[in-house]
This record gives C-alpha cells, sequence and structure tokens, in this order.
C-alpha cells in the first residue's frame, strides 16, 4: 500500500433505487421488454422535473442535464403534455386544444 494511505470500510448505504420505490417496481416490471421499461422511467424523471421546478421547462431540462429541445422532443415522444394543456381550447378555438 502507498504510504499515507490505509483502507477504510465504506459503509453500506439503501441504493436510491430503494429510496424512490423503484426497486418494488422494477420486480413488478420484469415481463416488460427494456425499452418499455427505460421509456416508463424516463417518463417519470421527466415528470417530477417538471414538477420539481413547477412546469418550467427550461429548468427541468437544465436540472435533467439536457438540452430544452431535447426535453421538448422527449415529452412528444412519450407523450407527456403539460397540465395547463389539458381540456384548454387551443388557440385556434379547437375545443380538443388541439
Amino acid at each position: 500500500m502507498a504510504a499515507g494511505l490505509r483502507s477504510e470500510r465504506i459503509q453500506r448505504t439503501p441504493a436510491p433505487v430503494a429510496e424512490i420505490g423503484l426497486d418494488k417496481i422494477a420486480r413488478t416490471a420484469e415481463g416488460l421488454p427494456l425499452r418499455d421499461f427505460l421509456a416508463i422511467a424516463e417518463a417519470w424523471r421527466i415528470a417530477r422535473a417538471l414538477r420539481d421546478h413547477r412546469g418550467n421547462r427550461s429548468a427541468a431540462a437544465r436540472s435533467l442535464g439536457i438540452g430544452r429541445r431535447t426535453l421538448y422532443t422527449k415529452m412528444e415522444k412519450l407523450g407527456l403534455v403539460p397540465t395547463w394543456t389539458l381540456g384548454a381550447p387551443a388557440a385556434n378555438g379547437d375545443p380538443r386544444g388541439l
């Protein structure tokens, strides 16, 4: 061992996955294809970032470490829509919000 270095036992702490309950979800989702499971996890993380930043997509993208345009693309791909657009008529008058 190099001079001045010593070996210490690091305390094991529960993985972050266990803290947020994804361990149970992961076990119940064993039948899902990996692509679907990753999409669920990604959608969950994006939704949480949006909630944490009160819908501010720029701040959410920064916290996720991705660009704003990338966040928009992922939201569209995953079917995530801002809650303020649900049920509101579109600017063109379409009552479906489209």
